[in-house]
This record gives structure tokens, C-alpha cells and sequence, in this order.
């Protein structure tokens, strides 16, 4: 249930956010494009520290409940100033610095929530199917906060101030609707006193530990694709399809589809094993993203959706699984430590997908601008436009076939984990 608010909350962050504070509240796009890019590289800062302290000071209610219980009132105070600031109060510094208590507050909700997973189901399939529910509230989450902006211009409330309003009241009900029932009922490991990953350690285990690597890369190259995906949509629904209107209510219907689908490949992940399922959801992707390059056509209503639709079926596969496998990686370190240090390795897991994300903006925003001079607000040249068609159908395709490197047979399997398990826990 926590992860619906964590949905809710992303989506307004990446798509309203930025124009309302470089559009009717006076920031320059410099301006509040260097501050966001300031946050996620705080971020990556954060997030590794967060996984250290997490996994070494639990508490009497439990080892990550307590950190959730304190994330959610940081994480609240700053949806509320940055998502219904007073116009006077506004200043690039003031956004600044709730950005960087908000994200601050994420990560800590984040981490602590993902480790909690890693305790709560130790079975492989187990596993899969929890962090599966996970993205499924997540997804629950981005509908509802998209639908909210999609009702009010139904009924004539267009102002995009008004409507990031409403997506920071929503998002102010539903947290402690959702955490408290969830702190209250669910279960939680026991703290203990935990000698967990410092600096030097956590050096060394990325020095020594291939599998980690390998799901790093992996998280990287598969947060790359989406990215870069998702930096693009709007102007490939503009300038591409030039069906601009429609791409706010298409964005719906992708993680409608994204839903709608999850129940499929946790089932195939069951039947195909976690990495047979990513490899399945990367091919789909993949045939579906660069085949698109040869049939778009400019006001094809029905292409345009039918792909939004076609590539939704996909958004919530690789993610889901995985942190699944992640969690698995976890039994391995408990296994030679007699420690579970789950915090550090989510924390990890975070930093990279972040990465892959700021990387993928950059690279391709930059690409359709240097290489073919796409320019957004303009009137572009049909060079620019195939440029900026080139970027959206193969980046994405290429990089995740690069995924594929590193799931080449990767050797934490199924019956591999249940030996691991069965070393930890004998009467498993």
C-alpha cells in the first residue's frame, strides 16, 4: 500500500513540476532545470548513505518501519510547499531547498520500503510476487495522479497551478491513509545490531561481488531505455505524430496497460524464471520501439495509441523484477556475514537507476540537438523531426540490448537460491 503514494508522488515531480515553476511562477528553464539536475546528483549522494545508516540503527519497533515512520512527515512538509507554494514565498533558493528535503525523504521512504520487502517474502517466486504487487500499486498510484489534471480540464479547470494542487492534496490524503494501516499490521524483522557496510566495505563489495555488477549494469541500461523514452514522449507526440493534445491522456492509457499486464509476467517469471521473463520484456520492447521507426505517420490517431497502449504492457516488468532479484542477491551477503545488510544493496540498486536516468536525459536531449538541431517551441525541419524519430526508436532499443550482456547466464537461479536458503534456514 505505501507504494501507491510513492507512485502518486514521482509522477507530478517529472511532468508538472517543471513548467509550472518555469512558466506561471517565474523561474527561468535554466534556472529550474539546474536545480533539478542539483537534486538527483544529491541523490546519488544520499542514497548510499541512507542504505549504510538504515541497515545499522533499527529501533525497538523493528529494523526499517521507524525510518518509514519518519520519512513520512519530511516527505509531506515538502509535497506541500513545492506542490502548493505561496507565489511570494517562491525563489530559486526555495525550491532548492524542499526539492532537497523531498528527495531526501524518498530516499529514506524508498530504501527503508524495498529492504522491508526483502524480509517480508525470502522465496524466490515469493519474491516476485510481492515486489510484482509493489509495481502494481505503483502504477495504481500514476493513474490516479493522472487522472486528476485529465478530470479538471474536463471541466474547464485548466490552470496548471490548480491542478498540481490537486495532485498535492491527493498525494497529502493518501500517505498517511496507506503507512499507518501498513506500520500498524505488517510485520517487521526484529533489529539487531548490525555491522553494516562502511565506505571501505562497501568498496570492496563492489570490487569482489560479479553478480552485483552484473544486476547494476543490468538496472542501468534498463533505467537508460525508459528514460530516455520518457524524456522524449511529448515531443515525439508533438512534433513526430503531431498529435500534441492527445499525449496527456495517452500517458493514462500506457500505465493502464502497464496494469493491466503485470499479473502476465509474474506468471512467466514463475513459469520462465526472472531473468528468462526480463529477456522476453527486452525483446518486446525492443521489436516494438525500433519497429515503430518504419510505419509513423504524422496524425495516425490509431498508431499513435496502439503503440502507447503496445509499449505500456512492458513498464513494470524489468523494475519489478529486478529488485526481486536484488533482494535474492541480499541471502547471498547473509549467508557469508550472518547479517542481512538489504538497506546498502537497494541504496545501490537506487544510485544506479538514478544514474541511468540522468544520463539517458542528457544524452539524448543533447543528441536531438546537436546532431539534428530539433529544437522544442520552433518550427522544426523534417531532418530535425526524423532526427528526433531516430533518437526516440533506437537509444531506447539499443540500450537494452546491451542488457543482454550482462543476464548472459547469470548464476543466481532458482534452484541456486534455494540451496542459499536452505543454508540460512534448514527448516525451509
Amino acid at each position: 500500500m505505501v507504494a501507491l503514494p510513492i507512485g502518486a508522488m514521482a509522477m507530478p515531480i517529472a511532468i508538472y513540476l517543471p513548467p509550472l515553476y518555469s512558466g506561471s511562477l517565474g523561474l527561468s528553464l535554466a534556472t529550474v532545470g539546474l536545480i533539478f539536475t542539483l537534486a538527483r546528483v544529491w541523490d546519488l549522494v544520499t542514497d548510499p548513505i541512507m542504505g549504510i545508516v538504515i541497515d545499522r540503527y533499527g529501533s525497538r519497533w523493528g529494523q526499517y518501519k521507524h525510518w518509514i515512520a519518519l520519512a513520512i512527515p519530511m516527505v509531506m512538509l515538502a509535497i506541500y510547499k513545492i506542490f502548493i507554494p505561496n507565489t511570494e514565498d517562491v525563489t530559486a533558493i526555495y525550491l532548492g531547498v524542499w526539492m532537497l528535503v523531498l528527495y531526501l525523504g524518498y530516499t529514506m521512504l524508498s530504501i527503508a520500503h524495498n529492504s522491508w520487502g526483502s524480509f517480508l517474502a525470502n522465496d524466490y517466486d515469493e519474491r516476485s510476487k510481492l515486489f510484482g504487487w509493489r509495481e502494481i500499486f505503483v502504477i495504481i498510484g500514476m493513474i490516479f495522479v493522472l487522472a486528476i489534471p485529465a478530470t479538471m480540464d474536463f471541466f474547464g479547470q485548466s490552470s496548471i497551478r490548480e491542478k498540481v494542487a490537486g495532485m498535492g492534496l491527493f498525494c497529502l490524503i493518501l500517505f498517511p491513509l496507506t503507512v499507518i494501516p501498513t506500520l500498524v499490521v505488517v510485520p517487521d524483522k526484529v533489529a539487531e545490531r548490525s555491522e553494516a557496510l562502511g565506505w571501505q566495505d562497501m568498496v570492496g563489495l563492489l570490487r569482489s561481488n560479479p553478480i552485483l555488477w552484473r544486476l547494476l549494469t543490468a538496472d542501468f541500461t534498463t533505467s537508460f531505455a525508459v528514460s530516455a523514452t520518457a524524456a522524449l514522449y511529448i515531443f515525439f507526440a508533438t512534433y513526430v505524430f503531431e498529435l500534441k493534445d492527445q499525449a496527456s491522456l495517452a500517458l493514462l492509457l500506457y500505465f493502464v496497460a502497464g496494469f493491466l499486464a503485470m499479473p502476465a509476467w509474474l506468471k512467466l517469471a514463475y513459469r520462465m524464471g526472472k531473468v528468462g521473463a526480463i529477456k522476453l520484456a527486452m525483446g518486446y520492447t525492443m521489436a516494438l520501439q525500433s519497429g515503430l521507426f518504419f510505419v509513423t505517420e504524422p496524425g495516425n490517431v490509431v498508431l499513435f495509441w496502439s503503440y502507447t497502449f503496445l509499449a505500456g504492457l512492458a513498464f513494470g516488468a524489468t523494475p519489478t523484477l529486478l529488485h526481486s532479484m536484488m533482494a535474492d542477491l541480499t541471502d547471498i551477503d547473509e549467508l557469508k556475514t550472518g547479517q542481512k545488510r538489504a538497506g546498502m544493496y537497494f541504496a545501490l540498486l537506487a544510485t544506479i537507476n538514478k544514474l541511468g536516468g540522468a544520463v539517458a536525459v542528457g544524452v539524448t536531449l543533447t543528441a536531438a540537438d546537436k546532431l539534428f538541431n530539433f529544437t522544442p517551441g520552433v518550427a522544426n525541419s523534417q531532418t530535425a523531426i526524423d532526427g528526433l524519430l531516430l533518437i526516440f526508436c533506437f537509444a531506447p532499443a539499443a540500450a537494452l540490448a546491451l542488457t543482454y550482456l550482462p543476464l548472459h547466464r547469470y548464476p543466481l537461479t532458482k534452484e541456486k537460491h534455494a540451496e542459499i536458503r536452505r543454508s540460512l534456514s534448514p527448516q525451509e
